[in-house]
């Protein structure tokens, strides 16, 4: 059986458009997507589905991490942040594996407690991130990142980096972001840098939480990621089975023993009647 993964949109942001290249990706690494909007209850997807994959969109507004808006803040869309980023709390407590790109990064990191930088010209010698969908293909290498060697990310694409010496290596991404983690997220590690030290990747230390800042989807030799996001749903999807058949299996356990009870009592009242015979 295919595990199901949510795709998550605002429902007025042409959510099929916008996801395609990711429902694409999904089909092909051998998933069932589902796109859902914002203004379903978190905890419903969360019982039915067996991967989360949250994408780009708008920036997630400063409120949710302790800040006032600054001028360089682009569009917002409140109520998605606050669904996706119960939607992320959820999903750790309950083990489901969560993929975040982009925007989908930077919600991972805000659930767990980080911070963002909500312009990334407030760095110094930040490089250029902010390229234009408008303009500038998806699919172009724009520039690269490091990754660290001890990851789960490096262990998912190491087939596809330039690896140098045994403690990172490096690969071409594409770029369209204007915003960054600024400070982790708890429970969260940063593995991917650009060359201006800007962090590109963070992953979970326990279970299967990555967020990558490129975009994936338009890149062929990024597949390995949304395969492993499958591949964790699918041991999830597992997992769950086996403890709902365990669930069951106990429960019919308790109702055998105490049928078994109830009948031993019955025996015994009958044993133990007194004699009515008239003699």
């Amino acid at each position: 059986m295919k595990p199901l993964i949510a795709i998550i949109s605002s429902p007025w942001s042409e959510a099929v458009s916008t996801g395609r290249a990711h429902i694409r990706r999904i089909i092909e690494a051998g998933g069932l997507p589902a796109v859902f909007s914002a203004e379903i209850e978190p905890e419903n997807i969360v019982e039915i589905v067996d991967g989360i994959l949250l994408i780009e969109g708008p920036d997630v507004h400063p409120r949710f991490y302790g800040e006032d808006p600054s001028p360089s803040l682009r569009n917002v869309d409140v109520l998605r942040d606050e669904f996706e980023i119960e939607l992320v709390k959820l999903a750790v407590d309950a083990n489901i594996p969560v993929l975040g790109v982009g925007r989908g990064m930077h919600v991972i990191n805000v659930a767990l407690g980080g911070t963002l930088y909500q312009d990334l010209y407030d760095i110094p010698k930040a490089i250029k991130h902010d390229w234009s969908f408008e303009t500038t293909r998806p699919e172009q290498k724009l520039h690269t990142v490091r990754i660290k060697a001890d990851s789960r990310l490096y262990s998912i694409l190491k087939e596809t980096l330039n690896v140098e010496g045994t403690n990172e290596a490096w690969t071409w991404v594409n770029s369209f972001h204007h915003q960054a983690v600024k400070r982790v997220g708890e429970g969260l590690r940063q593995v991917a840098f650009a060359v201006d030290g800007l962090i590109e990747a963070i992953e979970g230390k326990e279970g299967f939480i990555i967020g990558v800042q490129w975009q994936p989807e338009h890149l062929p030799e990024m597949l390995p990621l949304y395969k492993a996001l499958i591949e964790a749903s699918i041991k999830k999807h597992e997992e769950t089975d086996e403890m709902k058949r365990r669930e069951i299996e106990a429960e019919i356990r308790e109702e055998l023993a105490r049928e078994q009870g109830e009948n031993h009592h019955s025996s015994e009242t009958s044993d133990s009647l007194p004699d009515t015979t008239q003699t």
